[in-house]
């Protein structure tokens, strides 16, 4: 007969203590079962043992304590696999949510997304949230934020809209038969935690790789506890099957994710490419404020090319005349008229006259008085002009200059306050495109109007209204350029986008962003051992490729398509990489993440570029064998 021996088991969620007497060959399915009898009546079908001694779950119900090594003297916990977490998305919302705490990373992250009603969990990943300003020593659990004020947070309810663009984020937040438990942490842009971070390098976010957790472990494995904060974040830069219809979420989060890369520097840009992200990310804006206005915008002209289409079809077969061809339009013009202080000629900055103004298609007519009865005084054709807002709220200034296209030469309106500059200016820009002032589009451009002012007025005296800026463009061409010319810059380039809906928008953000350089390449501090090279060195890994980089210059030096690949091994003893290529071997270990992080980048873009039919399910055995590599 076995002997029998006594085994602690705590249950944490009860504070109560129980010690069991059982036998070596007894399956943990049983002792399960044992403990749920002894514990009393409650629900215990989401817990699981838990052996803190070794740091595993004791997962496999038909294996025995003698086969796992559990002795008289071991303690185990009897606790809930599911704990709740605060898990900060990648469009920078924080949810607590119950994640399972047993499973591999990767199932977990394929639960959680599921929850949230995102596809293709494999391109995404959880990492740790560490203190920024530290890259280098501090890789711990904790979530940072210097703000003094807590965040609000709010229960996130099935079928409701939580995104703002129409998305219904899940409808039953069910993992496994266990609810998720979805909370929302309604958050700013979060100054301190992104703009103020000083990874300013390539080399620190080296450093930050090293926070992506081990996706074959589970998460309490790897010492994340109940209410930790950790990140779950975009991986892969590989989105397979992209679609607009039934990728809304997904689109909205890869959006978020990739405009702080372009505005914290993780990807170089020229500044032309800065201005057109900025464009598209204020038409995000305006659609989110007024989702009508791009939609409206859209359908209005295309009926008026229809018409117009029509129309010449008319008069080309000579059923109508060219006069009763002229088209009509069906949208009402709006009248932009007010009074306005213009100066002009030579002595600009003279004295500056008060008129009447009322714009009559591309022209500003100006009035002796409001009835118009009083005689014009000028008309000025702004076909054509250059348009400079110059605004100072502090100061109370809100100038137009315009360069006019004619003999005229520059003149000045200024406007009495914000909201009829915005009118103003969105005119004079409509009319300088050849569009009659308050035809279609003008409330669109009145709105990104009055976003160009949020953008040139500061938030504070010693801010400048850089920070504004800042959440638009790299930080680095705010700090060089005049913050008027940007904002000016952007305005011009968001005429082009202006009649994009939300959808659209964040869609093309993604795209001209994918075509960056230096997209997707995530930086690893290695240290060749074959061929040697004494100094440390830049690794980037990207979705087809290896490259080795300067760790001074960041110029490239050379690089490695994984189709040359032929085979790779590591020696985990040693911590060392081993890769076989067309061009010979090379060999590293990395000085700036655990060697199997690296693994798992590379072996999961091989893994993501097998990825063929968008109807197959996830293979994650495969998963496992190409990115776990023999490590026991």
């Amino acid at each position: 007969m076995p002997r029998e021996w006594e085994l602690s088991v705590e249950a944490p969620e009860i504070g109560v203590t129980k010690t069991l007497l059982v036998t070596g060959d007894m399956m943990i399915g049983e002792i399960i079962v044992k403990l749920a009898t002894t514990f009393g009546p409650q629900d215990w079908s989401d817990h699981g043992l838990w052996w803190p001694e070794r740091g595993i779950w004791l997962r496999r119900p038909r294996i025995t304590l003698q086969a796992y090594g559990i002795e008289s003297d071991s303690k185990v916990q009897f606790t809930a696999q599911h704990k709740p977490l605060k898990v900060k998305l990648p469009d920078r919302t924080i949810v607590r949510m119950k994640v399972n705490m047993a499973e591999e990373c990767f199932s977990a992250v394929e639960q959680v997304c599921k929850a949230l009603g995102i596809r293709r969990f494999e391109e995404l990943s959880f990492m740790r949230c560490a203190n920024p300003a530290y890259p280098r020593h501090n890789v711990s659990l904790t979530y940072f934020s210097s703000r003094a004020k807590a965040p609000i947070h709010h229960h996130l309810e099935p079928g409701r809209d939580h995104t703002g663009d129409g998305c219904i984020v899940g409808s039953e937040y069910m993992v496994n038969g266990v609810s998720a438990g979805l909370v929302a942490w309604s958050e700013e842009i979060p100054d301190t935690m992104f703009m103020d971070r000083m990874v300013s390098t390539t080399n620190d976010r080296a450093f930050l790789n090293g926070l992506w957790f081990d996706s074959s472990k589970s998460l309490y494995t790897q010492g994340v506890r109940e209410e930790d904060f950790i990140q779950l974040k975009f991986k892969y830069y590989t989105f397979l099957d992209l679609d607009a219809q039934v990728d809304r979420l997904r689109i909205a989060h890869l959006f978020e994710q990739g405009h702080w890369s372009v505005c914290l520097e993780d990807v170089d840009c020229t500044e032309e490419e800065a201005v057109s992200f900025a464009a598209l990310q204020l038409q995000t804006i305006l659609a989110q404020q007024r989702p009508d206005l791009g939609q409206q915008q859209q359908q209005t002209e295309d009926s008026s090319d229809l018409e117009a289409a029509l129309n010449d079809l008319q008069v080309s077969l000579g059923t109508q005349s060219a006069a009763a061809a002229a088209p009509q339009s069906v949208t009402p013009m709006r009248k932009i008229d007010g009074h306005l202080k213009i100066s002009k000629g030579s002595r600009l900055l003279g004295k500056q006259r008060v008129g009447y103004f009322v714009f009559q298609e591309c022209s500003l007519v100006q009035y002796s008085n409001p009835s118009m009865g009083g005689g014009q005084t000028g008309r000025y054709n702004f076909r054509g002009a250059t348009i400079v807002p110059d605004v100072d709220i502090e100061k109370g200034k809100f100038t137009i200059r315009c360069e006019l296209d004619d003999d005229t030469g520059e003149i000045r309106l200024t406007a009495e306050s914000e909201e009829e500059f915005a009118m103003w200016l969105a005119a004079c820009r409509m009319a300088s495109r050849g569009k009659a002032a308050g035809s279609i589009g003008f409330d669109s451009e009145k709105e990104a109007c009055g976003v160009f002012i949020n953008m040139v007025t500061p938030v504070k005296k010693a801010d400048d209204g850089r920070r504004t800026l800042a959440n638009f463009l790299p930080q680095g061409l705010v700090k060089k350029k005049n913050i008027k010319q940007l904002a000016s810059a952007i305005l011009d380039a968001h005429a082009s986008v202006a009649g994009q809906t939300l959808l659209e928008a964040r869609l093309n953000y993604i795209r001209a962003w994918e075509v960056l350089l230096d997209f997707g390449v995530s930086y690893f501090l290695v240290k060749f051992t074959e061929p040697y090279r004494p100094k440390e060195e830049l690794l980037g890994v990207a979705y087809n490729r290896l490259v080795r980089l300067d760790p001074v210059t960041h110029a490239h030096l050379q690089t490695w398509r994984y189709s040359t690949m032929r085979s790779w091994n590591i020696n985990w003893e040693i911590k060392e990489m081993k890769i076989e290529h067309e061009d010979g071997p090379i060999a590293f270990t990395c000085r700036s993440a655990d060697l199997k992080i690296l693994h798992e980048f590379i072996g999961g873009y091989i893994f993501m570029s097998m990825r063929r039919d968008v109807h197959e399910t996830v293979n994650t055995e495969l998963f496992y064998k190409m990115t776990g590599g023999w490590e026991g």
